[in-house]
This record gives C-alpha cells, structure tokens and sequence, in this order.
C-alpha cells in the first residue's frame, strides 16, 4: 500500500478515506497474503553440515518444518564428516552457509581466514563427553583419574578443546594425559581395541562405543563443566554472502528462528529428524535435554571464542596473531542481521 500511495501522490491526487477503504477491499490487502509472498521468484541457497546428528537439531527442525521455504528458498544441503570440511566448502565458494561448532571458526581466525558468524543459534555444555573403558580402573566419579592414560580425540576440534577444558576441571595439565588422534568414526573400534583409554566425543559416539564393546564403557563425570566448556553452534557465511545475498541471511535468521520457536512448543518436534539422522526421537529428546536453543549472541560467547583460541595457541595448534585477539574474533562476529529481526537477543556490542 505504501508504494500506491507514494504514487497516487506524485501524480497530484488525493484519497479520503472512503477510497481508500474500498481500494483496499478491491485487492490491495492481497499484498499481505502469506501466498503472494510465496509467489514471489524462490533463490537457491546451498548449505554445507558438519557431519549428521542432533549437534544439528534446530536447522535440521528448519528443514522439516517447512521454514525455509516459507522465506522463498530453496535449500540444497550436504553433509561433511566435520564442521571443519563444511566450513572449506563454504569459503570454497560452494556453500552459501555451513553449520558447524565454534572450533573451525576460531581456527579459521587464527589462519587469516574470514567466516562470518551470523547466528548462533544454540549451546551445550554436556554434550561432549568424555567416556572411558569400566574395566581397567578409572574412577568415573574422579576427574582427575584420567591422568596417564591415553584419550582419543579428533585434533584441531571441539573435541579436542573439550578435553583441555575437562583437564582444567580435574586440576591437570595438558601433559597429564596422551592425547591420540582417532578421526570421530574410529573412536569406537579403537576403544573396542583397547589402544586408547577412552575419547572424547559426542554422547552419540559413547552410544556406539558401548555397544561394540559389549557394556565396557562408562562416561566421566561432568560436574561443573558448564564453568569451563560451552559449545556454540553456528551459522557461519561469508562477507560476499553478506554483501550480495542479504536477504538470504535474513532468511537463514527467521527459519532458524522459526524451528526454535517449533523446539520450544512441540514436545514431538524431534520425530521430525529421527529418521533423517538414524536416531530414536526419544534418544534424541534425551541427548537435547541439556542444550540450549536460542539465537542470540551474548558477551559469554566472545568469551568462549578468546578462551578456545588461546588454548589454540598455547597447544602450538594456531599461530598467535597480530593485534588484539579478542578484536580479531569479534570482526569475525555479525550480529545485525539478528539484531535488525530480534533486538532483544544481542547484547553483544
């Protein structure tokens, strides 16, 4: 109706409010109807996964709720054994966006390289696990009973950082323990083998651990992690997406946010991505249990990056970079385009 009337101005005439009414009741409400806006030409957006799991469960909910293309868009998806390899194939040029953790975000900083976050959309602290064999005497219930042995973890991932933080918990240093690097679809075999103690990795992982080692297997304690460790999971695009796609990130922010509204009201919304991710929605229920589903960006998340990234460094796992760290990670960090749609969940200057 604004355009209309801008016109209708330019050309000198007047409504009252008469015409105005009967115009529209002859068609120019129709410019609010959910269908006109669906008519509109639909883009392809093309997003790249960080492996397959409930890690991904909002964007996954976005997906089969139909969230997308309520936005006109048409998503092509692929799934990578890491977020790490899903980011590549974003700064490739191949992805529009990637889902992954924080880690491959701050590796990528610590490389020159320039994902953008866009939104962050949920977090947990418990998920990552640190799971051990029940049959060579490890103390569950003693976080500092990991010291001198032997944990598998994927190198340069959230992995990885959730050990050094577990670490932390238990009051040991980083050469407390041998760190083995066993890519995530091997930890299992290699627990069964018995050539490392135990890994850390997702409660997905321990599930299938358990099982190939017939009930050998027992998860550690994680009281007061949330002190140390908390994963963020993300949208990551970049400046060119940003620049010449932007109603494609504005899209991404209000399916995404659409899917947590879903999660929040739908006590069955994980029947949604059961079968999508080979998981029994009632296990994924549970594993979600502890995660936090909202999209914001808040002061504790610039944190988590420096903190992740200074452990980085200090594992000689990334260089240390020119300037101030935590100016670096906070240029790698858009929160407009959440702010512009949701102000109240960006306190983040």
């Amino acid at each position: 109706m604004t355009s209309s009337n801008n016109g209708l101005r330019n050309n000198g005439l007047r409504l009252d409010r008469r015409q105005l009414l009967a115009g529209i009741a002859a068609g120019g409400a129709a410019l609010y109807a959910p269908t006109i806006l669906r008519a509109q030409t639909s883009q392809t957006v093309k997003l790249a996964y960080g492996s397959v799991g409930y890690t991904w469960a909002v964007p996954y909910v976005a997906e089969a709720g139909g969230y997308w293309k309520d936005q006109n868009v048409d998503l092509v998806t692929t799934s990578f054994d890491s977020g790490r390899d899903a980011m590549q194939a974003l700064l490739t040029g191949a992805a529009d966006f990637s889902a992954s953790t924080d880690t491959p975000l701050v590796f990528a900083a610590l490389n020159g390289l320039r994902p953008i976050a866009v939104v962050n959309y949920s977090r947990y602290s418990r998920d990552m696990r640190l799971a051990v064999r029940n049959d060579i005497g490890i103390d569950p219930s003693n976080p500092a009973a990991i010291k001198g042995r032997k944990i598998g973890t994927p190198v340069g991932t959230s992995g990885q950082f959730f050990l050094a933080k577990y670490l932390e918990l238990a009051g040991l240093k980083p050469d407390d323990v041998t760190v083995v690097n066993v890519p995530p679809g091997n930890l299992a075999t290699t627990l069964a083998r018995g050539d490392i103690d135990g890994f850390a990795w997702s409660s997905q992982a321990v599930a299938v651990a358990d099982k190939q080692t017939g009930g050998k297997v027992v998860e550690m304690t994680l009281e007061g992690i949330e002190v140390f460790f908390q994963s963020h999971q993300l949208f990551l695009t970049t400046e060119k997406v940003l620049k010449d796609k932007p109603e494609a990130v504005t899209a991404a922010v209000k399916a995404l946010h659409a899917a947590e509204n879903r999660i929040h009201t739908d006590p069955n919304w994980p029947d949604l991505i059961a079968e999508r991710i080979k998981t029994p929605a009632e296990q994924i229920r549970k594993a979600t249990s502890t995660f936090i589903f909202r999209l914001g960006f808040d002061e504790r998340f610039l944190d988590d990056l420096v903190s992740e990234a200074e452990w980085a460094i200090a594992a000689g796992l990334g260089k240390q970079p020119q300037g101030d760290l935590r100016t670096l990670l906070r240029g790698l960090v858009d929160v407009e385009p959440t702010r512009a749609l949701y102000p109240d969940r960006v306190t983040l200057p």
